[in-house]
């Protein structure tokens, strides 16, 4: 399968999940593990039998690593599961092939307003539904920043904002409604970024772990707390808040 049948290959399983999810009922607690939810259960159950029929080893927030292949799929069945619970409209499916070389292909869609991010290593991002183009905001004094967890102190930006999906946040990014996106806890797993990971590359977005990590693992063990900015400037004034506190 090409990389252009991959990402349709993407399209549908999300539009799938759209539809099941239309009809699901139930959007609370799954009662199979601590904070997974029925819909974070019934969008694995479609998505995770289809790429391993394509041939594809799938790395799934939960499901875990299965299968054999030479491309993986990291995939986030429902990230900001809690913001679907309550109806929140930002929670998104996210799924990343990653080769030899790292993420090839990614598709992240928020589920609620059916805004979708699709990205080709080496050949762009794109979206139909939002205009992706960062602010290249510089100073952090003039950005508006999303978070996941909470900031110790002010660092000294215009604004910000705490929407609890980190594919979306990131995304934004991308598109220019956020000007970054800074995890504090440093708490996510790969699936919670990697899709929105290559969006953010293919549109010269920078990105880098806060601790100094590789972003790109397929340890389903490993945490990261990616920092993002639409300029190098900004992404080390980010770096420097976060050493001062």
């Amino acid at each position: 399968m090409d990389r252009y049948q991959t990402l349709d290959l993407f399209d549908d399983l999300v539009t799938e999940v759209v539809g099941a999810l239309s009809e699901l009922s139930d959007w609370g607690l799954s009662g199979q593990r601590p904070t997974q939810y029925n819909h974070d259960v019934v969008a694995d159950d479609i998505i995770v039998p289809r790429l391993l029929d394509a041939g594809f080893a799938v790395l799934s927030e939960e499901s875990g690593l299965v299968g054999e292949g030479k491309v993986t799929i990291v995939v986030d069945p429902v990230d900001g599961s809690t913001n679907g619970s309550r109806a929140l409209p930002w929670y998104a499916s996210s799924l990343c092939a990653v080769d030899s070389d790292g993420p090839l292909v990614s598709l992240v869609a928020n589920l609620a307003t059916g805004d979708r991010f699709r990205a080709i290593r080496g050949e762009g991002a794109e979206s139909e539904e939002v205009t992706l183009r960062p602010t290249r905001c510089e100073e952090l004094g003039e950005a508006i920043v999303a978070f996941s967890g909470l900031p110790p102190s002010h660092g000294g930006w215009a604004q910000y904002r705490t929407y609890g999906a980190a594919a979306l946040d990131m995304c934004a990014v991308a598109s220019g409604s956020f000007d970054a996106y800074v995890d504090i806890d440093r708490a996510h797993g790969v699936w919670d970024y990697l899709g929105a990971l290559l969006v953010c590359d293919e549109m010269g977005v920078r990105a880098v772990d806060s601790g100094g990590e590789q972003l790109v693992v397929l340890d389903p063990q490993a945490r990261r707390g990616p920092i993002v900015a639409g300029s190098a400037r900004l992404l080390e004034q980010l770096l420097e808040m976060q050493r001062d506190w």
